[in-house]
């Protein structure tokens, strides 16, 4: 790794060319900083993206070496029932953090309308797994109603 700004990784390749790792491309997961990912001097392996020749620009990957967890939570979460905790509150609702980091959306303008009264960032909520969009990468989720479902959640 041979610089790391707000938006990107400059990596140094053989023979001394440099690649540039864009934001985008440093991780499935949310980052805040490329440095959360790579630190000048740390040795790190991508992957070829392309190659601009008009500006002279070698796209790299780090996320690209692993594996989707996007996908993989897809094909198995769809309908389950689990436990979150809620990432974000917005106008719309709140977003709770599934497995892996993946959030879903609980649709609903105030903590009332979900159904949940007071809630704050952080608070632990069971949820049911409702809509995938795979292409959006979408998750839209429903509170979970009643002890007895409550009881089947899993944590994430």
């Amino acid at each position: 790794m041979s610089v790391v700004d707000d938006f990107c990784l400059t990596v140094t390749l053989e023979g001394g060319v440099r690649g540039r790792v864009s934001a985008a491309n440093l991780s499935w997961k949310r980052v805040d900083h490329p440095s959360q990912v790579a630190s000048v001097g740390e040795e790190v392996a991508v992957v070829f993206m392309s190659f601009d020749p008009d500006r002279n620009d070698i796209s790299l990957s780090v996320k690209d070496l692993t594996v989707d967890p996007f996908i993989e939570f897809a094909r198995t979460q769809l309908g389950e029932t689990c436990l979150g905790r809620v990432a974000k509150i917005t106008p719309i609702g709140f977003f709770v953090r599934l497995h892996s980091g993946i959030e879903g959306l609980l649709p609903g303008s105030s903590p009332v309308d979900v159904g949940v009264g007071h809630a704050e960032i952080g608070d632990e909520v069971a949820v049911r797994v409702d809509y995938i969009n795979l292409q959006c990468r979408q998750v839209r989720v429903s509170l979970v109603n009643g002890a007895n479902e409550e009881q089947q959640a899993h944590p994430s």
